[in-house]
């Protein structure tokens, strides 16, 4: 990673929980633990009851009575929904941030000089810093540190854009933002994580569910994994030869034709073609093609670094 950057980005979910009820209620609709101090925040996910991923946030706890939950990829809506259906006697309320705002992805020197202009302390590891309508906290871009930045105004989204245009940021676009999730494999729903996905099956069964806190939708089938030892698929960086035809996801098939998972994103990388593949773990080794178009070799990038190990 360069030693300062930025990626701009309007989250897909910005939404307030508030009410009386509003810690107990979110404790048992969260996979992650939610009995934390204020300004602490936590990332987990929000599961159907057969554990499939609905959707992701971070919750950044304001007060016992006031959370925020903000997502990269889910919708607000989606995230409103799914809560709302779920409120009985409750006394919680759900609010939406409005439009205007912006949020800003953070790496190297650019961190320091956001949080001077704002006001805000670096924010501790778990926890978050804000001020009047500017929440910072680390986030889940790759294996190098990034802080998140969301400011809810117009006017501070302004202030932001000046603050990283005098110090002359290199602003990152989608594409390279997407390389750094697949190679670290910090994998982003909505494009390399679908619904029909459980947690152990994209890398977030130990980061994002706890296996220690009471129940919570999907609690039972997370438990039933955990005493498995590991699911029978698994979210894999992989490398391709050429790009595909058609549209994700693609079927993917092993050297004797049988289906062995599905190919569903391709990004151009300076060292060529590379994605995310859902594959069985029960498959043999090697190269999978995809249905159709066996020309397109698809390579997972964890066994080709496994056999150049094997081959010193």
């Amino acid at each position: 990673m360069v030693s300062s950057a930025a990626y701009y980005y309007s989250p897909h979910g910005l939404l307030f929980i508030e009410g009386e009820d509003s810690a107990t209620f979110l404790q048992g609709q969260f996979s992650q633990e939610l009995r934390i101090s204020d300004k602490e925040v936590a990332y987990g996910l929000w599961l159907n009851s057969k554990g499939k991923i609905l959707g992701d946030s971070f919750v950044l706890k304001i007060s016992d009575q006031r959370f925020l939950a903000i997502s990269y990829s889910t919708e607000t809506g989606v995230m409103r929904e799914n809560l709302e259906n779920r409120i009985i006697m409750d006394e919680v309320e759900t609010r939406s941030t409005g439009s205007g705002g912006l949020s800003v992805s953070l790496w190297g020197d650019s961190i320091g000089a956001v949080l001077d202009r704002f006001g805000l302390e670096e924010p501790k590891e778990g926890g978050f810093s804000s001020s009047k309508d500017v929440f910072a906290f680390w986030g889940r871009r790759g294996d190098s540190r990034n802080l998140e930045v969301v400011v809810l105004s117009s006017g501070l989204a302004e202030a932001l854009k000046i603050v990283l245009e005098n110090f002359s940021v290199r602003i990152l676009d989608t594409n390279t933002i997407g390389l750094i999730a697949l190679k670290s494999r910090f994998f982003e729903l909505c494009r390399d994580i679908l619904e029909s996905d459980l947690p152990q099956e994209v890398g977030l069964g130990d980061s994002a569910v706890s296996y220690r806190k009471g129940c919570y939708i999907g609690q039972e089938v997370m438990a039933r994994l955990k005493s498995m030892g590991q699911a029978r698929r698994e979210l894999e960086c992989v490398s391709v030869s050429r790009n595909p035809e058609g549209e994700s996801p693609w079927k993917l098939l092993d050297s004797d034709g049988k289906r062995v998972g599905e190919l569903r994103r391709v990004l151009s990388g300076s060292g060529g073609l590379v994605g995310s593949a859902i594959l069985k773990r029960s498959r043999p080794g090697g190269a999978c093609s995809i249905d159709g178009q066996a020309d397109v070799i698809v390579h997972s990038v964890v066994q080709m670094k496994a056999a150049r190990a094997n081959e010193v």
